[in-house]
C-alpha cells in the first residue's frame, strides 16, 4: 500500500478494524501491571463487584483498539498523535469478548502556521460480538501533508 498523506484522507470514510480478543489471562496481567482494581485482577473481589467477574480495564481496551486502528491505517504520514478525545464506556469488556472497532475520519483541516500539516481525527466506536457498543472515542492526529515535487 503507498503512504498516505492528509490529503489522500476523506471526510467521513469509514473502515472497520481486525477484531481483537480479550482473555481473562491478558486482562489480569494488564490489569496487573497498569490498572491494579480488584475487578481487573482479584478474582474474589471481582465476583463480589458490581460486575460479577474480572474485566478488563479501559486504558486495556483503548491500547489493543489503537492497535487495531494504527494496523487498517497502513503507511500512513502520521508525525504525532494530539489527543485522545471524550471516552465513553457502555458496557464492561469481559474474557472471552471479541470486540471490532468500527472508525471514520473527521475534523480534517489544514495548519494555518503550518501548511505542510493536516489535522485529522478518528472517531471509534467499538462493538463486542454481541453488537453491543462497549466504548466510543476519538483521536487527533498531527500528519504530513503531500511533499512538494
Amino acid at each position: 500500500m503507498e503512504k498516505r498523506y492528509w490529503e489522500d484522507l476523506v471526510e467521513g470514510e469509514r473502515f472497520t478494524c481486525t477484531p481483537v480478543a480479550f482473555d481473562r489471562e491478558g486482562i489480569v496481567a494488564f490489569g496487573e501491571e497498569y490498572d491494579p482494581l480488584p475487578f481487573h485482577v482479584e478474582g474474589e473481589a471481582a465476583a463480589r463487584s458490581i460486575f460479577g467477574d474480572v474485566i478488563a480495564s479501559a486504558l486495556h481496551t483503548i491500547s489493543a483498539c489503537t492497535r487495531v486502528v494504527v494496523d487498517a491505517h497502513g503507511e500512513i504520514a502520521i508525525l504525532s498523535g494530539l489527543s485522545i478525545d471524550e471516552i465513553r464506556a457502555h458496557h464492561p469488556v469481559r474474557p472471552g469478548d471479541v470486540l471490532t472497532v468500527e472508525g471514520r475520519w473527521d475534523g480534517l483541516r489544514r495548519s494555518r502556521s503550518r501548511p505542510d500539516r493536516g489535522i485529522a481525527g478518528v472517531t471509534c466506536r467499538v462493538v463486542n460480538q454481541r453488537g453491543e457498543t462497549v466504548l466510543e472515542y476519538g483521536y487527533r492526529y498531527l500528519l504530513a501533508c503531500r511533499p512538494l515535487k
